[in-house]
């Protein structure tokens, strides 16, 4: 199974801008011969994708990559900068094909 994160900027009008950040996750189960499930509470499935966004740096790992972001809405013609955006709330949609995978 592979999961791709897409992140967006919410606007005051409620419109998204898309930013591409590259993230995702792949995972497989091996060994079984019977049904596979993937079965994972909604709280488990969005603590690993806030992991998942979270910065590469091993030494911080609980990091996060605010000026990457900023940098992001900065190429799609977006003014901010990291202070602004760590301090806007977040909010995690999953499709209903994550949520059918994940049987919740």
């Amino acid at each position: 199974m592979s999961m791709k994160l897409t992140q967006y900027l919410r606007l005051s009008d409620e419109s998204m801008i898309r930013l591409d950040m590259d993230r995702g996750v792949s995972s497989f189960q091996h060994g079984h011969s019977g049904i596979v499930s993937w079965k994972r509470s909604a709280v488990d499935v969005i603590a690993e994708v806030l992991t998942l966004v979270k910065g590469d740096d091993v030494a911080q790992p609980d990091s996060f990559p605010w000026d990457d972001y900023a940098e992001a809405a900065r190429l799609r013609g977006i003014a901010v900068d990291a202070e602004a955006l760590c301090d806007l709330p977040h909010t995690v949609l999953l499709s209903d094909e994550l949520a059918s995978i994940f049987e919740f």
